[in-house]
């Protein structure tokens, strides 16, 4: 299923209190545990780097990162740098000084001390490394011989550097000077001079320049102690790799353990990862259960900035939330919130609440939320959801969460109300934790008398005419439509005419005024024909509605359960009428904005006894 509660974002922010990024790759890839015992070590482990971090000691800690390619290389047998290998005892320095900071600190982790108690250290490689290399180089105690040419090419070099000065500042030779300084061409050590002099010089000539009017000159007396110099870088070289490739043969040899290091010291980046992200929001540790008892105590929903607290309770006996209200209440922050605080349990988190809740350790939080409108396999919102419902219905254990946003709608509100109330029952008889909201009055007299179900009222000011965000227990609560469709910008006429139909009881039957004079249309522009109750598409608004009629070039469209006219070229044809519905189908049930009076007057009319009970009580209230 879709990640409806946006766990993917925690994860995200979790990752980035890793300092690896090995331990931000596993953290993104990391699957809840439906395993008690495997969930409590989590949170122990979590517990205890909490611990640790309020000591306010720097731990060591290093990237694996500069070193990976590093063991690839000597895996494949390539011969590493100087500074490679220095890289390697630097790791190495680390793990070291990793073990001994969780040593000290045994008493109050000795879960995570266990874990880098079992690092490899490697002592040996370490010191033979820094042994023999030092700032990036073979260092000159790594060999005797290896000293000894480094001196007598420093003595060499000086030789030569002194008796190319004495030839710069002999008389003889100024003239022929290109450059008074001394140039290395071709590792060899040279002066700049006048092209047209060269047959007159007696040495060699290294190198030109690319205009050719200078070549680089090495006097005949130093050209046999130049041969000397490039011996002993040969023989200084030779040295160089032979101790670098004894270093890599020893890398070679124990790139396993060193692997094996750094999945430890990954698996502790994570951990403290989990700590941070813990402490950043002052988390308490959950109290698990495998009961299915879920206390949520002033949870605040992790990804919002002002969320409001949430505190709720369900257990065997009473297994199932519904919660009421009106839309942009809150209904739904309040269904994720439960579903993240299981599953950031689940992960090793710590929860943002004001006590320690109880949690169940579930094995899958199944969720329906949102539009589940499917264009690539032309399912309505109803079908799409009842295949989702199917699927849940199907898979849901007793261990199971469902969190069910606003089940059964898209359809007619009686059997939507029906589905969803055998749906219900069905989980809740099964034993799964249900949280579920609806707008529907059925749904509604169903969770009051159903002694398993907890009712709950997202809160609405009347003074204000606002919601609160505030969940309150053991109440119902109105949608709150003529708010809501105030506050979205609906005409002060239709409200009205929407409050008088509510106070009276009456429908709104005055005859329009307006006449219309017949146009024809113009002969380059075929006629739009559409048919009640085919779905068109509204460019200028960019949505889908569905047709009712036509006021002269104006159509009449249901969009997003209201009316509205859009011009006639504004629509396109999307789905017919005959091919969605059956034939016969009253198309007039696509159009009805209050289901709870159509019912009413639909009883009415077939002569129910409680409606015509309800209509007398009405008419004895005044109302």
């Amino acid at each position: 299923m879709t990640d409806e509660l946006d766990f993917a974002r925690i994860k995200s922010l979790l990752a980035d209190f890793a300092k690896t990024n090995k331990a931000k790759e596993t953290i993104m890839r990391r699957q809840v545990t439906s395993n008690l015992a495997h969930v409590e070590q989590l949170l122990a482990e979590t517990d205890q780097a909490l611990k640790i971090l309020a000591t306010g000691q720097h731990m060591p800690f290093v990237d694996s990162e500069a070193i990976d390619p590093i063991l690839l290389k000597a895996k494949k047998g390539l011969l590493l740098s100087a500074d490679e290998l220095e890289k390697v005892a630097d790791y190495l320095r680390v793990m070291t000084l990793l073990k001994r900071f969780f040593a000290r600190l045994a008493s109050q982790a000795p879960l995570l001390n266990s874990y880098v108690q079992s690092l490899t250290e490697l002592p040996e490689l370490e010191e033979a490394i820094y042994d023999a290399i030092e700032h990036g180089i073979v260092a000159d105690r790594a060999d005797r011989d290896l000293a000894r040419l480094r001196r007598q090419l420093t003595q060499d070099q000086a030789q030569i550097r002194e008796g190319l000065n004495h030839f710069l500042t002999n008389k003889k030779y100024q003239p022929m000077v290109q450059d008074p300084l001394i140039v290395e061409k071709n590792d060899v050590l040279t002066i700049p001079m006048k092209a047209n002099y060269k047959n007159q010089l007696n040495g060699q000539i290294v190198a030109s320049s690319a205009g050719g009017k200078t070549v680089y000159w090495q006097p005949a007396k130093m050209v046999n102690l130049s041969a000397e110099i490039a011996t002993v870088k040969m023989q200084i070289t030779n040295i160089e790799y032979a101790i670098l490739g004894a270093l890599t043969a020893q890398v070679f040899e124990n790139v396993h353990d060193i692997n094996e290091d750094i999945a430890a010291i990954t698996a502790i980046d994570e951990i403290m990862a989990r700590a941070r992200y813990s402490q950043s929001f002052d988390g308490k540790k959950p109290i698990l259960n495998h009961e299915n008892e879920l206390e949520l105590k002033a949870v605040r929903h992790p990804l919002l900035t002002k969320p409001v607290p949430l505190s709720v309770r369900l257990d065997q006996k009473q297994s199932v939330l519904m919660i009421t209200g009106p839309n942009a209440g809150g209904k739904t922050v309040a269904l994720k919130t439960v579903g993240l605080m299981i599953l950031m349990t689940e992960l090793g988190l710590f929860l943002p609440s004001e006590k320690p809740c109880l949690i169940p350790v579930m094995d899958r939080v199944w969720t329906l939320i949102g539009d589940h409108q499917s264009i690539d396999n032309s399912l309505s919102t109803f079908s799409a959801e009842m295949k989702q419902i199917a699927a849940i219905t199907a898979g849901a254990t007793t261990r199971s969460l469902i969190l069910l946003d606003e089940l059964g709608t898209g359809t007619d509100p009686n059997e939507g109300s029906a589905i969803a109330i055998g749906v219900l029952q069905e989980l809740y008889l099964r034993g799964c934790l249900i949280v579920a909201t609806t707008h529907y009055s059925a749904i509604k007299d169903f969770a009051l008398q159903h002694n398993g179900f907890v009712t709950a009222e997202m809160d609405f000011d009347p003074n204000t005419l606002s919601p609160t965000y505030r969940l309150i227990l053991n109440r119902i609560g109105d949608s709150r439509a003529l708010w809501i469709a105030k506050k979205v910008g609906l005409s002060d006429r239709v409200l009205r005419l929407a409050e008088n139909y509510l106070a009276r009881d009456e429908f709104p039957l005055a005859l329009k005024q307006v006449k219309l004079e017949a146009k024809r249309a113009h002969p380059s522009q075929p006629k739009k024909i559409f048919h009640k109750g085919d779905v068109v598409y509204i460019s200028s608004i960019k949505k889908e509605g569905i047709f009712h009629s036509l006021e002269g070039q104006q159509a009449k469209v249901f969009v997003e359960k209201k009316f509205d006219l859009y011009p006639l070229r504004r629509l396109q044809l999307r789905r017919l009428a005959k091919e969605l519905y059956p034939e016969g189908y009253n198309l007039d049930l696509l159009f009805v904005e209050n289901w709870k009076d159509y019912k009413f007057n639909k009883d009415l009319a077939r002569g129910s006894k409680k409606a015509f009970k309800e209509l007398r009580r009405k008419e004895q209230n005044g109302n």
